[in-house]
């Protein structure tokens, strides 16, 4: 019976590996190089107020044009009723417009884009939220600002998401959707046709894909990746069963450095803290912590492999009060070496080391975050690990 589930699986596996037809239609969607998924923007949404701005200004290198701001605005006119609070335009007046003397600034009073057309007494706000919420009265603060600053202008005030959520001061802020937005500007990239640039309409493909991949969704690519499932679901269920899971990779990696190095010895670790001590501090601090480890250690090394990103922390656990602050005062009379964070009575950081970056989890190759890892803690015990036991030698011996 075992042998026929795992003969069937095998197949399925097979079954699956052998369609290259469909399994290039997704490799040709995602195997593009996307500069910013090289460099991380991706997640940054400062990033992409910078591109909208660029975009909305008539004037900048984008060879666009007013087309962007002209038909954004127009496209929220007219998906609003007629009544707009704060703007006297309808969509007539607003397609008559001449948009070409708009400028456009960034974080102005910490408003997200402002755009301003001094000839038409027209200011246009962006509130843009990709990934963060809005925070309390966030947006009848800026309301109460334009209204203050620009009291005599007509203003359009657009709550930017990316499913278009309901403003919470819906009768100033108009709500727009990011799947519109890409909308005007693939239709922009179509208008324009041969005369934009290579380089600026590989820009513009980029973003647009980034956009539909990463914030609204790529329908062309789901609808790819449901037939793959429907067509091959057992091999798919099978390799999802036996993900690797890279926290796990890391930690059962880390562990068996500090094994396989000479004085280091390994502590109670779990996939998301892995502890470890030397032979040095061992015999230097007694074993006088409580509700922390089962070894009682007061002071151990801990990695902190969580959260997106890889962390080497000397702590000081919960345990013995004088001894506790006798470590925290060693600790503060060489900063040199210590970065001592507040003290604090049960969990209290001496020392950081970042191993990898925020977000490491982002590149497939495993191969080269452990390299990375690897190269860390060299570093690490040939050059922060032999001053910190020589400041605790001299100082507590």
């Amino acid at each position: 019976m075992k042998h026929d589930i795992e003969l069937n699986n095998r197949q399925a596996l097979e079954k699956f590996l052998m369609d290259v037809e469909i399994l290039e239609k997704i490799e040709s969607k995602l195997s593009n190089f996307n500069v910013f998924e090289t460099m991380g923007m991706i997640n940054t949404e400062i990033r992409h107020s910078n591109v909208l701005s660029w975009l909305l200004t008539p004037m900048e290198n984008h060879e666009l044009g007013d087309y962007i701001i002209k038909n954004l605005v127009q496209k929220v006119v007219y998906q609003t009723s007629n009544d707009i609070p704060g703007i006297n335009y309808n969509p007539l007046e607003v397609s008559l417009l001449d948009y070409h003397d708009f400028s456009v600034r960034r974080e102005w009073k910490n408003i997200d884009i402002l755009a301003v057309s001094e000839a038409n007494k027209f200011v246009i706000v962006i509130e843009n939220k990709v990934w963060s919420s809005e925070s309390n009265h966030q947006l009848k603060k800026y309301y109460d600002i334009i209204q203050e600053e620009f009291w005599d202008y007509h203003k359009l005030l657009i709550f930017l998401t990316p499913f278009g959520e309901e403003a919470s001061d819906s009768q100033n802020w108009i709500s727009f959707d990011y799947n519109s937005l890409i909308n005007i500007l693939e239709k922009g990239v179509s208008f324009k046709g041969d005369s934009l640039k290579d380089s600026v309409r590989l820009f513009l493909e980029q973003y647009i894909a980034t956009v539909r991949r990463y914030i609204v969704g790529d329908n062309e690519l789901e609808e790819i990746c449901r037939k793959i499932y429907y067509k091959h679901k057992k091999a798919l269920d099978l390799i999802y069963e036996y993900k690797p899971d890279i926290y796990s990779d890391i930690a059962n990696d880390l562990e068996k450095l500090i094994e396989q190095t000479p004085s280091l010895i390994l502590d109670n670790s779990n996939k998301s803290y892995i502890r470890f001590t030397t032979e040095k501090l061992d015999k230097i601090f007694e074993k006088k912590g409580y509700g922390w480890t089962a070894t009682k250690r007061l002071l151990l090394f801990e990695f902190q492999n969580k959260n997106n990103k890889v962390e080497l922390k000397l702590m000081i656990g919960p345990g013995d009060t004088d001894q506790r602050k006798n470590i925290y005062e060693i600790a503060e009379h060489n900063q040199g070496i210590f970065k001592p964070r507040k003290y604090s009575p049960q969990y209290t950081q001496i020392f950081t080391k970042e191993f990898l970056p925020n977000h490491f989890d982002e590149n497939p190759d495993y191969e080269k975050i452990y390299k990375q890892i690897e190269k860390k803690f060299q570093q690490f015990i040939d050059q922060d690990l032999a001053k910190i036991q020589e400041v605790f030698e001299q100082s507590v011996l």
